[in-house]
């Protein structure tokens, strides 16, 4: 084949689908230039034909040039798998040996001629004839990642992960059955306390979650916690991480750490007239300045790493044998990230942050200039384990918090859908990632003109090729002290909208992921970390793909706003899914008040956010009917007056009796667990993020006006947690 059907074939053999419907019905076909786009960022040069003949070649000899698959991915109690065994021809009488070793130390061994084997099909690769057979193990292995290593006479290996899953993640038994629990959400950035350094902290939500737990709540729904950029401390954003699989230091409480209450230097420096005025201008702030923030913390935080260094690396003591089980524990992941950190801390102040306009020795992580460079700044990688060892001992302390005080899971974390292609993560992973394009979404009614999240998707090839160790560290990662987890935009399992560079973001296509490999990782990871997982499946979901999520035990994610039926009307309390998270609004969604105000089209229409002028007005007509709906359904239940106000300002009492009357009928749903973030609760008009925009709006920078005991005292609060008695709290997960 040649031209557009070796093109054509090429792309679907990587996952590229041939093109969309979109929001309005109409089929976008994807054109040639954005297949060849995405071919390269997976590795697959495609500029012409013979690139396009060279790489599709090379895509469908892989299998044949290797012995075993990097990976087999099989099901608990099911019949011992068959294992490819790809060998050349002149093998077949040769003897192997192979040896299958258990995640706990249990070995098996054995060996085998390749002619013995059962026959399964010859290739010829690079002028040689290869063949197929199949070994069958003689058991199962219990649930968990295994080795298999195949031995030839000459000593030569090659090996395969063996990675056997449950039929079902976890699911604690507090939301097993009906009637389910309940949680609190919040954004920590948002979260004040008497001793946040203008920014929410971990120790501010330990005092959440211990609050919340004493109301009854079962768990405690956070933003993203991932690693930012603390060089460039103006990129907070939680959605847009450096990294997924390490913390963000920014919220670490200072006058929490150990250190402080030793340190006579750090003592000096907050008692000095200079820090505590600047410390008194970063609380009061009706914004968080992030860049004030870190300039206030920073030197701070560097004096207690120089104590915690004298006095407990040398000699080493209890805390200092802490942070070296913590450091063995990251392992070498994390000590890189800390070689970043170091790295772009130096390059960002030369003004070259991004790896990639680095000196060339330093923009991979195996060279050895990179080596040198660690040892060379072992002092500094050290002070950025520290930062995360830290981060770690507080974000652990939160969640133990919030389980003492009754939350039977604890913290319920939330995971990003992609990274930064600058961040630590995509200089350490470059491999597995798809470098040169970004993640986005296509037309919806949130974002009309497609979004480009501006993130570095996995490369669905040679994620495969490694055998999905990046996506299990990242989920191993943000399901560590966490009772829940989040997956943002879960559909990314089965597939994602890809954004080629510099075209609108209606432009992109979707890339199909191997998604029966992925969704049984996750109810690996789940069960692993007695985890909830719930699945962010909001906008154009594929087909078979939320059976697929309750059949694997994942809940689902379901907006009260967003469920209605066919004729408008919002789904009855009893007609919700079982299986599932609900919740009035989202974190891109306005506060509950600000939802009944349109406050989103307003701000969508001021700063041109609508394809077509006249759609704000379309839009503001489908919000007074869905205004109508609601009434009907809140009265209908009994819970709002029939002639509860359709137009016009609300008051705020009248917030209040909306907010809680919209709560009030989510706890009677159906679904096993209900969420109440607290800015609608307390009836605020506010919008924590407005898709599509960056400066435009005070995305992921609004703070509470009062502090957790303050929040969580609130009348409002704790009628509202009266009203969820139903809902158990005292079962344990």
């Amino acid at each position: 084949m040649t031209g557009t059907p070796a093109l054509d074939h090429l792309a679907r053999l990587a996952g590229i689908e041939d093109g969309w419907w979109d929001f309005f019905g109409e089929w976008r076909v994807v054109p040639p230039a954005t297949k060849r786009v995405f071919l390269a960022a997976m590795g697959l040069p495609a500029e012409d034909d013979d690139q396009v003949r060279d790489s599709l070649r090379d895509l469908l000899a892989r299998p044949w040039r290797r012995w075993l698959e990097p990976s087999l991915i099989v099901e608990e109690h099911s019949a011992p798998p068959g294992v490819s065994v790809t060998l050349p021809a002149e093998a077949d009488h040769w003897e192997f040996r192979w040896t299958l070793e258990e995640e706990l130390g249990i070995l098996h061994s054995g060996a085998f001629r390749p002619l013995d084997l059962r026959w399964g099909e010859e290739h010829e690769v690079d002028g040689r004839m290869v063949h197929r057979r199949w070994f069958d193990l003689p058991a199962l292995p219990p649930t968990g990642y295994h080795r298999l290593t195949l031995t030839n006479p000459d000593g030569v290996s090659a090996i395969m992960t063996l990675i056997v899953t449950p039929a079902r993640a976890f699911v604690p038994e507090i939301v097993a059955d009906a009637p389910g629990a309940w949680g609190v959400a919040s954004q920590i950035y948002s979260l004040r306390s008497a001793k946040d350094w203008g920014v929410g902290t971990y120790a501010a939500l330990a005092d959440l979650a211990a609050g919340a737990g004493k109301l009854g709540a079962s768990c405690i729904g956070i933003n993203p916690l991932h690693a930012l950029f603390p060089s460039h401390p103006d990129r907070f954003s939680p959605y847009s991480p450096s990294s997924r699989r390490f913390l963000n230091i920014t919220y670490i409480d200072v006058e929490s750490i150990p250190e402080f209450a030793e340190c006579q230097e750090a003592r000096r420096m907050f008692a000095s007239p200079g820090f505590q005025a600047s410390l008194a201008r970063v609380r009061g702030y009706g914004l968080i300045e992030y860049p004030d923030v870190t300039q206030l913390s920073r030197p701070m935080l560097e004096a207690l790493y120089r104590w915690f260094r004298k006095t407990h690396l040398d000699p080493l003591d209890e805390r200092g044998e802490a942070f070296r089980d913590f450091q063995s524990e990251a392992g070498e992941r994390g000590r890189l990230f800390a070689v970043f950190e170091t790295l772009h801390e130096k390059y960002e102040r030369a003004g070259t942050g991004y790896w990639r306009q680095w000196p060339e020795g330093l923009r991979r992580p195996d060279s050895p200039l990179v080596g040198d460079f660690a040892r060379e700044n072992e002092e500094r990688v050290e002070f950025f384990q520290w930062l995360q060892f830290v981060a770690d001992q507080q974000l652990g302390a939160a969640h133990q918090a919030g389980k003492t005080a009754g939350a039977a899971m604890g913290l319920y974390r939330d995971l990003a859908v992609g990274i930064a292609g600058d961040g630590g993560e995509a200089w350490a992973e470059q491999d597995a990632l798809a470098l040169g394009v970004s993640v986005g979404a296509p037309p919806d009614p949130l974002a009309l003109k497609g979004q480009d999240w501006g993130l570095i998707p996995f490369n669905p090839i040679t994620l495969r090729e490694q055998g999905y160790a990046p996506f299990i560290g990242v989920m191993a990662a943000n399901m560590r002290h966490a009772g829940a987890l989040r997956l943002d935009h879960a559909m990314s399992l089965q597939r994602l909208y890809w954004v080629p560079p510099g075209l609108p973001a209606d432009q992109g296509a979707y890339v199909r992921y191997p998604v029966d490999d992925l969704f049984r990782l996750v109810a690996l990871e789940s069960r692993r970390n007695r985890c909830l997982v719930i699945g962010e499946d909001l906008g154009t979901v594929p087909e078979g793909f939320r059976e697929r999520m309750d059949r694997l035990g994942l809940f689902a994610y379901r907006v009260m706003v967003f469920e209605k039926t066919e004729s408008g009307r919002f789904r009855p309390p009893g007609k919700f899914d079982a299986q599932a998270l609900a919740i009035f609004a989202t974190h891109d969604l306005p506060s509950a008040r600000g939802w009944w105000l349109g406050r989103d089209i307003d701000q969508r229409e001021k700063l041109d956010l609508y394809p077509r002028p006249d759609q704000a007005d379309e839009e503001r007509q489908a919000r007074r009917q869905d205004r109508e709906a609601m009434v009907a359904a809140l009265s209908g239940e009994g819970l709002l007056a029939a002639d509860f106000p359709i137009g016009g300002p609300l008051s705020d009492v009248q917030a209040v009796e909306l907010s809680a009357a919209a709560h009030a009928y989510l706890g009677r749903s159906s679904a096993r667990l209900m969420m109440v973030q607290l800015e609608d609760v307390t009836g605020q008009d506010l919008q924590m993020n407005l898709p599509g925009t960056t400066v435009q709006h005070p995305n992921w920078r609004r703070r509470f006006h009062d502090d957790c005991p303050g929040l969580l005292k609130d009348r409002r609060v704790t009628a509202l947690a009266e009203g969820l008695k139903h809902r158990a709290s005292d079962r344990k997960s």
